[in-house]
């Protein structure tokens, strides 16, 4: 399905002329507008900073190519307007990363494990395309979820296919799920880049840790990586786990194979890095 042009006369009724009282969300260059269409659709439209707005002829090329991609763990782009605007699926919940660190009601483990096989076969298949997509900005903020819990990828802003060896990583995600290569000035994205960003994902589902903050461990301050390589290398998985998460509820042989695999997505070396493709199946051997 292609996404469609929208008006803006009909977006600024669908938004009570863009009302702060509609604003949902925000990002450095843009707000987020909960919107209702005149066929009863409730929609997110997202209004771009006109300063960070491009050339129409790149906006459309990127927003036709977000409009074909299909699946279940991937925000739907419904449309665009020439005035830098993207209409999006409307996702109940809000972000993950809300929800991780700012909620009342801590989310179940088996819900946590859900989210993250989600969020793995988005990547998996962005990553599988015939021209794949590396999303490079892959962490809670860019996670939302339906009613039911289902994670679905957002914030295509700083996606680009592969259609050649030269991806650049000028401006690439967040610290605390930059991968390391990138910080040692390598200007190459890569798919093994995204993985790494979701294997630090992976450690904050499951320990509601925040990845750009220091952790200390033997009074020393180190990054959530290398306190979760040491845990692991003592057997402390357990002690890992968020504690609003009941300990009756956890399995320790799953709880210590998702976080071997957390940490395989996070080696610091990007060749030893599992294909998203791999990581699906491994997740999926993990069972309640």
């Amino acid at each position: 399905m292609s996404s469609s042009q929208f008006s803006m006369p009909k977006l600024l009724k669908a938004t009570q002329n863009f009302s702060p009282d509609m604003i949902i969300g925000h990002g450095d260059s843009f707000l987020l507008y909960k919107a209702h269409l005149s066929n009863g659709l409730t929609v997110a439209v997202k209004k771009l900073d006109p300063r960070e707005f491009p050339g129409f002829r790149e906006f459309r090329a990127e927003a036709q190519t977000l409009g074909k991609l299909l699946h279940p763990n991937i925000i739907k782009l419904l449309g665009y307007s020439s005035d830098g605007h993207f209409v999006y699926e409307y996702i109940e919940r809000g972000d993950l990363q809300c929800l991780l660190h700012d909620s009342d009601n801590p989310l179940p483990w088996s819900t946590r494990l859900g989210i993250v096989r989600g969020v793995a076969s988005g990547l998996a298949y962005l990553h599988g395309l015939k021209s794949p997509i590396v999303h490079r900005d892959i962490r809670a903020k860019n996670v939302l979820l339906d009613l039911e819990f289902q994670p679905h990828i957002t914030s295509f802003g700083l996606a680009r296919q592969i259609e050649s060896s030269y991806v650049s990583t000028i401006d690439d995600g967040v610290m605390g799920y930059m991968p390391p290569e990138y910080l040692a000035g390598s200007n190459v994205a890569t798919l093994r880049g995204d993985v790494y960003s979701f294997g630090i994902l992976m450690l904050e589902i499951a320990t509601a840790k925040w990845p750009n903050l220091p952790i200390m461990f033997d009074h020393k301050k180190m990054r959530i990586v290398e306190w979760a390589r040491k845990m692991v290398m003592g057997d402390r998985q357990i002690e890992m786990m968020d504690s609003c998460i009941p300990i009756q509820d956890l399995d320790e042989d799953i709880v210590k194979k998702y976080f071997s695999i957390a940490c395989s997505c996070s080696h610091e070396i990007a060749r030893e890095r599992p294909p998203m493709i791999e990581v699906v199946k491994l997740l999926n051997e993990l069972s309640m």
